[in-house]
């Protein structure tokens, strides 16, 4: 049952990164303006990334609750270990870390912006997009860990039981 409970977390924080990532932000910037948009980001994202090491500490205790009964668990399965700490760890610099440097030169911009400060806003806006291009990067190499991590628990679970 916890290998269900495992795969079901995999699954759901991949289904939030192409959610969030690949629906709902380029549905909203294609039909609002950009700063509604932002503002609505801004809402949403830090949750979505709380969510990923929120979700990949649960894996790690549920890991650590199935090695009380199988000792060989961390022998078996350490590189899904090892890309669960990957993941919790690039959540948590998104949330703690980018996503709040972003959010601070984003609000500049706009003061910027509402101020006339024509310079100022597009050297604030040169950051965004260089800080912004940091967090697509480590947003995309967390679906490629995720997806592996799905498929290598799946694939190590059913091979483990078969032998």
């Amino acid at each position: 049952m916890i290998d269900g409970i495992i795969l079901l977390l995999i699954g759901v924080i991949l289904g939030f990164n192409i959610f969030f990532s690949y629906i709902v932000a380029p549905l909203l910037f294609s039909n609002l303006d950009h700063r509604q948009a932002g503002e609505i980001m801004n809402i949403i994202f830090p949750y979505y990334f709380a969510s990923g090491w929120i979700v990949g500490i649960i894996i790690y205790s549920l890991v650590g609750i199935k090695s009380v009964k199988d000792k060989d668990i961390i022998k078996n399965f350490k590189w899904f270990i090892v890309g669960i700490f990957v993941l919790i760890l690039t959540h948590m610099a998104l949330h703690k870390t980018v996503l709040p440097i972003a959010r601070n030169i984003n609000i500049q911009y706009y003061s910027a912006i509402d101020k006339g400060e024509e310079k100022k806003a597009a050297e604030l806006r040169s950051k965004f997009k260089t800080i912004h291009g940091i967090s697509s990067t480590i947003n995309v190499f967390n679906l490629i860990l995720e997806i592996y991590l799905f498929q290598y628990y799946f694939l190590r679970v059913r091979r483990l039981k078969k032998g």
